[in-house]
């Protein structure tokens, strides 16, 4: 049973957890994937490969978030998208085939100011380096080629050998990254919570989208602030 009164988000309404999902909220088997905060999509200059304007105000709460993770022993995983130098691994990728494509299909006031997608998550650039905090004993899985966090990563090997089986997603964007990562997630049998706080997409609408997609099939929408009271609950009952 659940030490607090967490509840989940389903179809933009709070409903309480049925015992059935006792076993999402076990602290002992979380882990946290935060995807893709990085320079890519996160840096402060006008060369930013691919900005994430709405990303930007979730780093110091995910880094706020992150800390109270590592005091409850909590594994942190940083997903990171990263490309090797030749700009080859990331150009056939279907995101930015069809984001570099819309320039000849939408009007300009609806794509915005042309953006260099080739450096996005360059190795051995500030695009491909963390724009959070990095903890000593954090993990980082830094080959992500894909919008999914598991395509061509060791991300699925990683959770095995820790031993964890509750997938916290974090990071951006919600609507691409996040959702297809929770698709993947989903298909592999993890028992998904999805911080929505800690997330940001492409518009407010699509966020919204990405919460109702993970709450309906996916996994169990979350406000962080709420589940750390559970989780820290559940260390002082242990």
């Amino acid at each position: 049973m659940p030490k607090t009164a967490i509840m989940a988000e389903l179809k933009k309404k709070k409903v309480a957890l049925s015992p059935e999902f006792d076993d999402y909220l076990d602290v002992s088997k979380a882990a946290i994937m935060e995807i893709d905060m990085h320079g890519g999509h996160l840096d402060p200059g006008p060369d930013c490969p691919a900005p994430s304007l709405r990303g930007k105000e979730v780093i110091e709460p995910i880094n706020a978030f992150n800390r109270r993770c590592r005091e409850l022993g909590i594994p942190v995983v940083h997903v990171v998208n990263t490309y090797r130098q030749g700009d080859f691994e990331g150009v056939e990728s279907a995101w930015r085939r069809l984001t570099e494509g819309h320039r000849s299909m939408l009007p300009r006031e609806v794509i915005g100011p042309d953006s260099p997608y080739g450096n996005l998550g360059l190795e051995n650039t500030k695009w491909s380096r963390l724009a959070v905090e990095l903890g000593d004993q954090d993990y980082v899985v830094d080959t992500k080629k894909r919008i999914s966090a598991f395509e061509a990563t060791d991300m699925d090997f990683l959770m095995k050998q820790l031993g964890k089986d509750v997938l916290v997603i974090t990071g951006i964007m919600s609507d691409c990254c996040d959702l297809c990562s929770a698709f993947a997630a989903a298909g592999k049998d993890y028992k998904i919570l999805y911080a929505w706080d800690l997330t940001r997409g492409s518009s407010p609408q699509n966020e919204q989208a990405a919460k109702d997609i993970i709450g309906s099939y996916l996994g169990l929408v979350v406000d962080s602030a709420k589940l750390l009271e559970e989780w820290q609950a559940q260390r002082r009952n242990a």
